[in-house]
């Protein structure tokens, strides 16, 4: 669906079902270059269990108008914006790589609405190499096929998805590749600029769970144990061993799974 935010037209898809507002709501937030269909199995999972789910195309991603934002505090501000807009309430917010980042600030800002949160693949600051930063804005192929490398495990590398015939590196490099170059450098530069998510986490007051991947090349395992310790005592960590950075695609069942049970939990549907 289209909706309009700041004089601006913002595509969400909505997991097959209309958004209804007073419906617990799941916001589902991309990572870098990427857009609303990264979420498409876990989507209609919860559409069809009677939520109602956002799952974004940032500013200039794919099918929202841009420009792109330019700072992980200014995503958080604008998806304060698309809650107010829709008049939602009873939130559960799921983030992945830099919408983790997204995702803490929001909710460490505005949690007043917030139910759950939800980490993927994260630590709370993700700095990101000169090379690959260059590379984005110069050469955006050479940086889609290195994020591309680096963000799958084997499960993605071997093209052994759970869908017959569909290949997660080349889904991916095919929407990155409509986010280049202002989107994907304006992305990556708002993660490598990030130095607020220790506070955000250290200040986080809604149930919180982090799930990670065991063989993740992109958020290591030294920055994801950091934002677990700076998370509440309380906040359920799992790792996934077998999956890498794209937990939702690599291993969609797994990740569902946890999704579910915490989701249902901490905002269950009547």
């Amino acid at each position: 669906m289209y909706i309009t935010v700041n004089e601006k037209k913002v595509f969400a898809s909505t997991g097959g079902k209309a958004f209804e507002k007073n419906q617990p709501v799941i916001i589902f937030i991309h990572g870098s270059g990427l857009d609303h269909s990264f979420w498409g199995l876990h989507s209609r999972f919860f559409a069809f269990r009677k939520y109602s789910v956002l799952c974004l195309d940032f500013p200039g991603h794919t099918h929202s108008e841009g420009p792109p934002l330019e700072s992980i505090e200014e995503m958080a501000l604008w998806v304060n914006e698309v809650i107010n807009t829709l008049q939602a309430s009873s939130v559960s917010v799921v983030g992945h790589s830099q919408g983790c980042l997204v995702s803490m600030e929001y909710v460490s800002r505005f949690p007043e609405l917030i139910k759950s949160l939800s980490l993927i693949a994260s630590g709370y600051e993700t700095p990101v190499n000169s090379f690959l930063l260059d590379a984005a804005k110069n050469k955006p192929k050479v940086a889609i096929d290195k994020m591309m490398s680096w963000g799958f495990g084997s499960a993605g590398h071997l093209h052994q998805g759970t869908i017959p015939g569909n290949s997660m590196i080349a889904g991916g490099y095919e929407i990155m590749k409509g986010n280049v170059p202002n989107e994907l450098f304006a992305d990556l530069n708002a993660c490598n600029n990030y130095k607020g998510g220790k506070e955000a986490a250290s200040n986080m007051t809604v149930p919180c769970q982090l799930i990670l991947g065991g063989k993740d090349q992109m958020a290591p395992r030294k920055a994801s144990m950091a934002l677990a310790d700076a998370l509440p005592p309380s906040t359920n960590i799992e790792i996934i061993q077998e999956s890498g950075h794209m937990v939702p695609l690599e291993t969609p069942n797994q990740c569902r799974d946890l999704l579910k049970t915490f989701i249902f939990s901490n905002n269950p549907t009547s």
